[in-house]
């Protein structure tokens, strides 16, 4: 009866989905990113890295990479923190989800990255640093104006 009306309402209802799925996306770019820097460093080749004269240096930064990737992955979880179950879970599965990553990451280092290799130390100073990423998370938005930046209360 309508065909101009009915289209314009398709393309009003792709533009609202549209809209709706970058906002909800949109808390998680910071993370994304980092998964993404974490993923090219791990595969840059090995032959090709400096050379540090400062023993186990390379798992400090290991730590230190998966600190800030579970740490930037609970911040848009930081609204939902009000009841202390949902806080637990929560922390619970960032710390899966980095752990699960920084897996795949030492398996993809020794199967398919060149001059790489993974091994069980760098997995394991992974874990420690998404442990730690998502422990100090709440020090860190207490007393840094992070959260002023971000707009969380």
């Amino acid at each position: 009866m309508f065909p101009s009306l009915s289209v314009e309402n398709e393309k009003l209802k792709g533009r609202v989905k549209k809209a709706m799925v970058t906002r909800s996306i949109k808390p998680y770019f910071p993370a994304i990113i980092w998964l993404i820097i974490i993923l090219v460093l791990s595969g840059y080749p090995g032959n090709q890295l400096p050379k540090v004269a400062v023993w186990q240096f390379d798992k400090l930064v290991h730590v230190i990479m998966y600190s800030i990737l579970s740490f930037l992955l609970f911040l848009p979880f930081c609204k939902q923190f009000l009841n202390i179950g949902k806080r637990f879970r929560i922390r619970l599965i960032i710390i899966l989800v980095s752990i699960s990553y920084g897996g795949l990451m030492e398996i993809l280092q020794e199967t398919i990255f060149i001059n790489r290799g993974g091994n069980w130390i760098d997995f394991t100073a992974n874990t420690v640093g998404a442990i730690f990423g998502v422990s100090f998370a709440p020090l860190v938005l207490k007393y840094l104006p992070i959260n002023r930046w971000l707009r969380i209360k």
